[in-house]
């Protein structure tokens, strides 16, 4: 599924996608004077680290779903704790990454219209309405730009005991994955981030798509033994 994997590597915050964002950064921090370092680490716990990160949040959650956007950031932060990323630096990341996401529901309330917020986008007046946006907060004192803050981000448990219940063979599809509550995107996130390694995860579009071909199965809507409902999903053939 050479779309899928497009999508993946996009999800995956590739190293142009990261380039980009920081080259945005930049951009913006001549424009309003934010603080920002020098030499290599320039945009690493301070000013610029919080307008990277929350900029970056909002622009994946417009251009691609806000689930999405959520699993990248957080699974960002999960590989950086792998190398030994302080604590402190994982809150004001994560912390950020929520203010970007809070930011693109309060412009794509605001626009609207799904074909103009595309139009945004192409123009380049989204990066701009997003830069805004993280600049009002961030001289409202709603950004964390030093690991030293205390204010805690509690958005994301750090364990979820109950499992939810998977199919066999299922496939989350991008829409499915952005409609999904915080809690129910935990219980699922080892489940989704082993289907993102081994098979991707489609648009609903791409899904019929390999139903028609065949690659793919659509099961209807069911109750279990034990009568729990199972709403119908895709899956594996």
């Amino acid at each position: 599924m050479s779309n899928s994997d497009n999508f993946i590597n996009k999800m995956n915050l590739a190293k142009n996608y990261g380039s980009e964002v920081y080259a945005k950064t930049k951009k913006y921090q001549k424009i309003y004077g934010f603080e920002i370092g020098t030499g290599e680490h320039d945009t690493w716990n301070n000013e610029a680290d919080a307008f990277k990160h929350t900029f970056m949040q909002a622009d994946l959650a417009l251009k691609f779903l806000l689930g999405i956007s959520k699993y990248a950031g957080d699974k960002h932060e999960k590989d950086g704790e792998k190398h030994g990323q302080p604590q402190g630096e994982e809150n004001m990341d994560k912390w950020n990454n929520a203010q970007g996401r809070e930011i693109a529901k309060e412009i794509e309330k605001e626009i609207g219209n799904p074909v103009l917020l595309k139009m945004y986008a192409h123009s380049g007046k989204l990066d701009d309405l997003i830069a805004k946006k993280v600049m009002e907060r961030m001289r409202a004192g709603k950004l964390i730009t030093h690991p030293s803050d205390k204010r805690k981000y509690t958005g994301f448990a750090a364990n979820i005991e109950d499992e939810a219940y998977i199919p066999d063979g299922k496939i989350f599809t991008a829409e499915e994955i952005g409609k999904l509550s915080t809690a129910d995107f935990q219980k699922f996130e080892k489940y989704i981030d082993k289907q993102l390694k081994e098979f991707g995860v489609p648009y609903e579009h791409q899904a019929q798509a390999e139903v028609a071909k065949g690659s793919m199965i659509w099961v209807d809507d069911y109750t279990r033994h034990d009568g729990t409902s199972v709403k119908g999903y895709y899956r594996r053939k």
